[in-house]
């Protein structure tokens, strides 16, 4: 037989669920409890910074190295970690500095989470993966998989509310059957990620930016001045999420998590007409459901954003005063078979019909340091909670959604074991797209 290569072999056990031996990656972070976790920041500004700040504030991490294609970005980081290696470019600091690395965050635009991130489980690595967890479902489910085939390696998205005493609280009072079962479930934003307009004129490089870097597994484009980096490419086709990306995974994860949610069965959008190369400015889509533990047959959630809002009328919103309350800009409501429960974003759930749950006692969910927990986990201790098993399938439902927003009225009808839309070859073949040569990663391309 011709020898087997690792690609083919790790593609192989994903596929047929066999659980890969750590041997066969390049080697695994392995800090024990009371040593330093060293970690590599990839993508130190902005968010990333915000990121490294929370993940070093830990006792027991150490920063090892800082990757990032803005010189600046990468000079402002080192000035804070003096003794970490500094590199532009991920594939080169695992190459030269793999073995002296246990963790990494991955802070970088959408389109590079995914690469980054299965290259550091290639390399046996733990990863905290700001969201959404990739830019398209393809890549979800790989990271998932390759995830799972190696449970020595501790996995977290970066949601961060996930682990705040709010969310947890609106869980643990949906389970708690005090409302029914889940009817329905509706959740927005009043954020507007889009662009409709001319098409952007190109312009020079500024000199601190690797832009063929920054563009990683993107196709090649010309730089244009204040539409990409550093913060407005979540509004572009081949690099963010658009609003659903950038918020209705924060959203919609305690909705997730507290219906135990399972794949759609079918989404439909009623947003404003999609650019060609941005998303629409305002969306509406539906998400269909098969029954669950916590929810009604035909149970349907809808996502709001853009300034949509869904209509109110029949929802019990009457306050103890009797006056009508107002919905949070962001936030979501579970309806039930029993009352209601209106959750914020980001605060305390309220029971509704008040006066109905006038006497309910809410008793608060404790309260967690998202990053603290990664790192806990990463020495020895409790597994996380938003690690890739839950954040693959809660990322892969908001890309659908995305997905579905590009094709207003038209239903997508979801085949999740096979991975396709089968009655829209458009949206079918967004499902996966393909890496730009010399950027392709095993287990990805």
């Amino acid at each position: 037989m011709p020898p087997v290569s690792r690609r083919s072999f790790l593609r192989h056990a994903t596929l047929t669920g066999i659980t890969l031996p750590l041997a066969s990656f390049t080697g695994v972070g392995r800090a024990a409890a009371n040593d330093k976790l060293r970690l590599a920041g990839i993508g130190v500004g902005g968010m990333g910074g915000a990121d490294l700040a929370s993940l070093s504030s830990h006792p027991h991490v150490e920063v090892v190295a800082l990757c990032d294609v803005d010189s600046g970005n990468l000079a402002a980081a080192g000035e804070i970690h003096k003794g970490a290696k500094k590199f532009a470019d991920f594939r080169k600091m695992f190459d030269e500095f793999a073995g002296s690395i246990d963790a990494v965050h991955v802070s970088t635009p959408d389109h590079t989470h995914a690469p980054a991130a299965m290259t550091a489980l290639n390399h046996g690595k733990h990863v905290y993966c700001q969201k959404p967890l990739t830019h398209d479902v393809h890549e979800s489910r790989q990271l998932r998989a390759i995830a799972a085939a190696n449970p020595a390696l501790v996995t977290q998205m970066g949601t961060q509310i996930h682990s705040n005493t709010q969310y947890r609280t609106a869980v643990k009072l949906v389970q708690s059957g005090i409302i029914g079962k889940v009817r329905e479930a509706h959740s927005w934003s009043g954020k507007t990620w889009g662009y409709d307009g001319p098409k952007p004129p190109a312009g020079p490089v500024p000199a601190n930016l690797d832009w063929d870097l920054w563009l990683g597994t993107a196709a090649e484009r010309p730089y244009c001045p204040d539409q990409y980096h550093p913060g407005n490419w979540r509004r572009w086709y081949d690099f963010g999420g658009g609003t659903m990306g950038d918020m209705a995974i924060h959203i919609l994860d305690p909705v997730f998590s507290a219906l135990a949610l399972g794949p759609a069965r079918s989404l439909l959008s009623k947003s404003s007409a999609a650019p060609a190369e941005s998303f629409g400015m305002q969306n509406e889509t539906r998400f269909t459901f098969p029954a669950g533990k916590y929810t009604t047959d035909g149970f349907v959630l809808t996502w709001y954003d853009g300034g949509k809002m869904p209509d109110t009328s029949t929802w019990p919103l009457d306050g103890a005063d009797g006056k009508r309350m107002a919905l949070p800009d962001q936030g979501s409501i579970f309806l039930g078979e029993k009352g209601a429960i209106l959750l914020p974003h980001v605060a305390m759930p309220t029971l509704l019909p008040v006066k109905d749950f006038a006497d309910a006692k809410i008793d608060p969910a404790p309260d967690g340091n998202h990053y603290h927990l990664f790192v806990d986990a990463c020495l020895g201790g409790a597994p996380t909670t938003c690690g890739f098993d839950y954040a693959g399938p809660l990322t892969e439902t908001v890309l659908l959604g995305t997905l579905a927003n590009r094709f207003p009225g038209d239903e997508l009808r979801w085949q999740p074991a096979a991975m396709t839309i089968p009655n829209h070859d458009k949206a079918n073949a967004l499902l996966r797209r393909h890496y730009r040569k010399g950027f392709e990663v095993d287990n990805l391309s």
